[in-house]
Parts: structure tokens; sequence; C-alpha cells
């Protein structure tokens, strides 16, 4: 492996990660991994007098991996912005780090875990292989916004409530104009609009119908994680 092939834009359809693989079954398991062992060792962690000291490096963790994303667009003179859903949750752990507060979570939440564990359970490398870094960025990034609010679920206690749900569609139908606009004056395709993802495309119609699939599912996959995570498991009801 080459430092031109492992820092370039090295693209490999034949050798990039392919629905029902080694590869994409490695990522479903990091996926439940990173829930598994965030929830069991949340309290642990919060309990620790080092806690503070790693949010510190967790955040700085958190800024390498999206710099380091556009950067390596920036290099090849390519235009990047961070308009992809997992950039708001880098910006949104960030910022959940850092205050603590619970109206970053609320957002996170459904961020982290759609925009986290999804893209791990439905990986889109765009082409890249595992001689690339961005093979790499892709899964340390997704696990990572993954983790934080899953941490501050079980750690603190935080709960979305169904505000939460409708303030986060109405965050990203605001922005939606401005994903819109970037799309369409630099042929990009953030937050999938512009371009069905290659690993669903042959279960998805052809654009833009595709896109009504999406905003159908949104809602329903959101009411469907707020039951399971308010569910009181212990009781076997519903948290009030």
């Amino acid at each position: 492996m080459s430092f031109s092939r492992f820092f370039g834009h090295d693209i490999n359809f034949d050798l990039a990660m392919k629905p029902f693989t080694w590869q994409h079954y490695l990522l479903i398991f990091l996926g439940i991994s990173v829930v598994v062992f965030t929830l069991r060792f949340a309290k642990t962690i919060k309990a620790s007098k080092y806690e503070h000291l790693m949010k510190k490096v967790f955040i700085v963790w958190l800024i390498v991996l999206e710099l380091s994303y556009h950067m390596h667009y920036w290099a090849f003179g390519m235009f990047s912005v961070p308009l992809h859903v997992c950039s708001f949750g880098v910006m949104f752990s960030i910022l959940l780090l850092v205050t603590g507060k619970y109206r970053y979570f609320e957002i996170l939440f459904f961020v982290g875990i759609f925009g986290g564990l999804l893209a791990l359970f439905f990986p889109n490398t765009l082409g890249y292989t595992y001689y690339n870094m961005r093979y790499y960025h892709f899964i340390f990034l997704h696990m990572s916004i993954a983790m934080v609010p899953i941490y501050y679920y079980k750690a603190y206690g935080f709960r979305i409530t169904y505000h939460s749900i409708y303030k986060t569609i109405g965050l990203f139908l605001c922005i939606l104009p401005l994903v819109v606009f970037v799309n369409y004056t630099f042929d990009k395709n953030y937050m999938f609009i512009g371009e069905k993802p290659a690993i669903l495309a042959s279960i998805l119609p052809d654009w833009p119908y595709y896109i009504f699939i999406f905003i159908g599912l949104v809602p329903i996959l959101f009411h469907l994680l707020y039951f399971v995570s308010n569910f009181d498991y212990s009781k076997y009801r519903f948290r009030k």
C-alpha cells in the first residue's frame, strides 16, 4: 500500500464494500458493538475522575475526523462543505460534549443513531477500498457520532420526547433549501437527495421518487426510536 494510494482518491468499485459480504457484516458487528459497549460502560465512565479529560479527547477526535474528510477533498481541488447528515452529527456531538445541554442531545439522538448506525448497516463508501484512508474514516466517524448520544442516554439519563421528533424534522427542513442549492450549484449529493445511495439503488425507485420514500420513512423511524428508547423494560411499561 503506497502513501499516494492511501491518501489519494483510489476508487475501485470491484474492491469496495458490497452488500452481504464479510466487510458488510463486519460493519454491522461494529455498529451493534458500539451500542452494547457504550451502554455497558457509560455509567463507569461518568463516575470516573477522567471523564472530563475523555470528553476533551473525544472532541479533538471528532474535529480531526471532520476536518480530515474535507481536507481530503480540498487537497485535490474538490468541493466539500459540512452538509452531510453525519457532519451535523459531528457538530451536535461536539456541542453536547462541550455544554452538556439537552437541546443538543435531542437532535443528536436521531442524527447519531440514524446517521451513524444506519450508515454502518447500509454503508455507502463511494467506491473507496480498504487501501484508502476514507474507508477507515467512514467506519470511525459513524461509530463515533453514534457513541455520544448513547452515552448521554445511559450515563445522564437524557430522553427524547415527541417534541424532539418534530424539532429535528423541522431543523432539517430549514436546512434543505441550502442543501438543494449546493447540490445543484456544485453537482454534489448531500443528504442523498440528488442521487440514491448505491447500496440501496436496486431496491429504490429512480429520482425523485425515492425521495418520497425517505420522507415517509423518517417520521416512522423517529417515532419507532422514541418508543424503543423510552420504554421501561424493567417494568414493561412506557415512561411517563
